[in-house]
């Protein structure tokens, strides 16, 4: 296979020259010219060629940190904004959250005066993915002198290879100031396009990453199935592509070989051309070989007979057997440090599969016979084969602790085993930290859930036994990788159930329904199927539903190879519209879909803003997007109306959907109409309070579908509109169809405290309400501002008042529980603030809406903090919610500072 990792390319050089603003530094090797203004990077020359920031010829990416906490050895994004995770590696300071990982994400090298980077000290690894794939990357980091490792972040999403580096030897000096330091850069190139770069390097000061995008000739063929690198594809896969501009037919070439499949034409096709002149823009190549990695390419031939070569795509064809993930072992005895779990852990073993000398990475038994270990997996898999790793010490070939005479057995239980026939000799380990595993064991489709080895006799004839590393492989006879993924949610009401069918199904048999036991026992409704698919009947909305997947095939013992019980979620609703999709380009915004009265002299309505960003984003109910309808019937205008007309008629009475809700916010300047909507031009008028065209928070109105008198099953038309006199704005979002009408939103009450009582000015709260101290939680406050430093949101996470958390200028501050809460009490300095308070749910995301609080909803509970007098809010919810945040008021000004926020816990 073409290699597949970054190579580094040195960069930058020297300071050269300072001018009009401009700072230029040369280049030694590589780069050449970079061009610095006002702190940020206007353009560079690389390879003879300048690239220019204003023109679009380097693109920027999307930056994200991660790190791997010990307790689950799970990749973490550290999310911009959120506190600092403990630090995760050994190299570097503590992680700094004042650096976020979106600082990369620009051409600066200051802003302000301040440093802009993304700081990656003491944890993991940086991620940078381009929106465009690239083969050339360009970094700049502050003082280049880090050392760690580098990957290409390949298109189908894997990781190449590691690339060590030693930042001194890699990184050149631009000679750009930063903030006492200089700005270093280099250039990563790839041999093949990747859509980005990961950085393991504690201590990263990254300034910016950029790349020059890589797109396609538009006669080009396009956007390979499989993706291209793509690795465990289907051995009967079918070839797709998009075809270029202007193309009547295709050439396919398909071979093994990069070089032959890069090289070859009509005229020397190289065994590789293996379908000239075809219309179909795919190509069936029949099965393919287990684990072998093709190339394959489709030239283009416009009707002028003119012949455009595509790139060389790669893809890998998914193994006949699998590594078992998870073994476990035991064993008759062990040295300290050197435990049986060695031979199943990877430890010892680098990305190249070759293992070290260290015993601490190996397993050996104390002598005491006989030796024997055994593996258990987490259910009976199927056997292909073992790899052996033996004993590897550097002593191993003088002393040969190493086993040689080996008997294996297998079992389903534990407890009746089974002997494994035709087992050869284990092969010595060599000693050397390259050492490759060099014994095989065929277990030729055993069935087990249990095997142990019995060592009969060493190489060097020692008592202790030895050995490195044990993999097994499995074939897989159950169905797998199901389609929705397991746990999906939001899933269609109609989709087509899909799953990767076992090596030698016949045909499959479904098991689909709510009740997970049934699905389990069998017992649930079944389908027998040919094909690895299956579309269920109509389901219904905001249902989790459990399947199953049995491999049949009766020419094989046992005959049926049951699956594992899958489940799924359906979506709670039907969106008819959240707005998300809008953009800003022509085409695809806002207004051009909802039809205004925009140039109109009878209808007073705007959809959208006059200038961009058209859509509203900051007065969300949802998402990140709604709609701002602005209406003003007066001066002739008799009605403010806006219309969406669907291009394929909708049917709302799909899942037997009973309600259209609206979710709409007004603003205080308003004067009200008389809000309404029209389906198929049949109005319906909100029947709610007027005042909620004021309203600064979100109101929902839900339409009973059975009250609108037209054809809802073929829906073409929908309307909003103010009509009535009246004018201002409305910030419309989320329009969904229910199968009922939704339930009452959650609803919090805000009162004062009652009583606290503490130990005093800046004490410690002892009783709130009369609810002993020790009956409450603290939850784990954040704030997206904080206006001293001194007095960070953390600060709210306990009772003792002489410590406070600051926040200001309009930004709000959220307080999540470790578990369901239905009373939160919030003690404040100075007990004098305004805003509203909105719910949330375990994932931090909202729960019904937004409660307004005044300086008249605080308590005076006689003590001070900070020598401003304490408030106290008693916040009670409806239902157990699992944090709060604070919004600013609608004057857009807040500044509480609670000293404490602390929970009651659901019963």
């Amino acid at each position: 296979m073409k290699a597949c990792f970054l190579a580094a390319s040195l960069a930058i050089a020297s300071l050269s020259t300072l001018f009009c603003g401009a700072v230029r530094a040369d280049a030694l090797a590589g780069f050449s010219d970079i061009t610095v203004v006002s702190d940020a990077i206007v353009s560079l020359r690389y390879e003879g060629t300048e690239y220019v920031v204003a023109n679009d010829d380097l693109m920027l990416g999307t930056t994200t940190r991660w790190y791997i906490p010990t307790a689950t050895g799970v990749p973490t994004q550290w999310v911009d904004g959120t506190p600092a995770p403990a630090a995760t590696t050994t190299a570097g300071a503590p992680p700094k959250p004042e650096d976020p990982g979106s600082e990369g994400d620009n051409f600066y090298f200051r802003r302000n005066g301040q440093n802009d980077m993304s700081s990656v000290d003491a944890i993991n690894f940086q991620e940078t993915v381009f929106p465009v794939p690239t083969d050339t990357i360009f970094v700049f980091e502050r003082g280049g002198n880090d050392t760690g490792t580098f990957q290409a972040i390949l298109l189908d999403g894997s990781l190449g290879a590691k690339v060590p580096f030693s930042g001194a030897s890699v990184y050149k000096d631009t000679g750009v100031d930063v903030a006492g330091q200089h700005a270093f850069g280099v250039v990563f190139t790839t041999t093949v396009r990747v859509k980005g770069v990961r950085i393991d390097a504690p201590g990263h000061d990254c300034l910016t990453i950029c790349a020059i995008p890589k797109r396609a000739d538009p006669k080009q063929s396009q956007n390979p199935q499989p993706p291209d690198v793509a690795t465990d594809v289907l051995r009967e896969a079918i070839l797709a592509w998009t075809a270029g501009e202007g193309a009547t037919t295709h050439d396919v070439y398909l071979g093994t070989s990069f070089e032959a499949v890069d090289g070859a034409s009509r005229t020397d096709p190289r065994g590789v051309l293996i379908s000239q002149g075809q219309a179909a823009e795919t190509y069936d190549p029949a099965a393919l070989t287990y684990g072998q990695t093709y190339y394959w390419r489709v030239d283009e031939v416009s009707a002028g007979a003119a012949i455009f070569k595509g790139a060389v795509w790669s893809f890998t064809i998914e193994p006949y057997a699998y590594p078992i993930r998870g073994v476990t072992a035991t064993a008759s005895s062990a040295q300290v440090g050197a435990g049986p779990e060695n031979t199943v852990n990877g430890s010892g073993l680098n990305a190249d599969d070759q293992h070290g000398v260290e015993l601490k990475q190996m397993w050996l038994s104390t002598g005491v016979l006989p030796n024997w270990v055994q593996f258990q997996f987490d259910k009976a898999y199927e056997l292909h084969e073992l790899w052996v790793w033996n004993s590897n010490q550097l002593i191993e070939t003088f002393v040969g602790f190493g086993a040689k005479n080996v008997t294996i057995e297998y079992s389903l239980d534990g407890s009746a085993w089974k002997p494994v026939a035709g087992v050869p000799e284990f092969a010595r380990g060599t000693g050397s930290d390259t050492y490759v595993h060099n014994t095989t064991v065929a277990l030729r489709g055993t069935v087990a859930k249990y095997v142990k080895f019995t060592i009969d006799s060493t190489w060097g004839g020692v008592p202790q036994c030895s050995l490195s590393e044990v993999r097994f492989f499995y074939v897989p006879v159950q169905a797998r990788a199901p389609v929705p993924n397991d746990a999906a949610k939001d899933v269609d009401l109609d989709p087509t159930l899909a799953w990767r069918a076992g090596r030698a199904a016949a045909s499959h048999k479904v098991y689909l329904g709510q009740d997970k036991d049934a699905v389990a026992k069998g017992t649930a409704p079944a389908t027998a199927v040919t094909e690895p698919s299956f579309t269920p009947a109509t389901l219904s909305f905001g249902t989790t539903y459990y399947w199953r997947v049995d491999e049949v095939n009766e020419a094989r013992t046992p005959g049926i190879s049951e699956g594992t019980v899958w489940s799924f979620t359906t979506k709670a609703y039907e969106v008819v519209d959240d707005f998300e999709s809008y953009t800003d380009d022509e085409g695809n915004r806002i207004y051009e879909t909802w039809i205004d009265g925009f140039g109109t002299t009878n209808n007073g309505s705007q959809v959208g803003y006059t200038q961009a960003p058209f859509a509203e984003r900051a007065l969300v109910h949802g998402g990140r997007q709604s709609m701002p309808l602005s209406y003003s019937n007066t001066g002739g205008f008799s009605l403010s109306e806006a219309e969406r007309t669907f291009a394929a008629a909708q049917d709302w009475t799909r899942g037997g959907v009973t309600t259209l809700t609206v979710y709409f916010r007004g603003d205080p300047n308003n004067t009200t109409g008389k809000l309404y909507l029209k389906v198929n031009g049949v109005k319906v008028a909100y029947n709610g309070d007027a005042a909620a065209l004021k309203a600064v928070t979100w109101t929902q109105w839900n339409v009973a579908l059975a009250s609108v008198n037209t054809n809802l099953k073929k829906v073409t038309r929908l309307a909003l509109g103010v009509d009535s006199g009246g004018q201002g704005i409305l910030y419309v979002d989320d329009l969904r169809l229910l199968p009922a009408a939704a339930a009452p939103a959650l609803k919090l009450t805000i009162a004062p405290a009652g009583t606290i009582k503490a130990t005093g000015n800046d004490g410690t709260v002892q009783s709130i309400n009369g609810i002993d101290a020790a009956k409450l939680v603290l939850g784990k406050t954040v704030a997206d501002y904080e206006k001293y430093p001194d007095h960070p949101a953390a600060h709210a996470d306990d009772l003792n008042l002489g410590t406070y958390a600051s926040l200001d200028e309009a930004k709000t501050i959220t307080t999540m529980f470790a578990g369901p809460v239905t009373t939160i009490f919030v003690i404040e300095r100075g007990g004098n603030d305004s805003g509203f308070i909105q719910p949330l749910d375990a994932a931090g995301q909202l729960l019904g809406e937004p409660q307004p609080f005044v300086t008249a909803s605080w308590s005076k509970p006689g003590v001070t903090i900070g020598g401003q007098a304490a408030g106290g809010l008693a916040i009670t919810s409806s239902a157990p919610i699992r944090g709060i945040k604070f919004l600013p008021p609608a004057g857009g000004v807040t500044g509480v500072d609670p000293a404490s926020i602390a929970g009651v816990p659901a019963q």
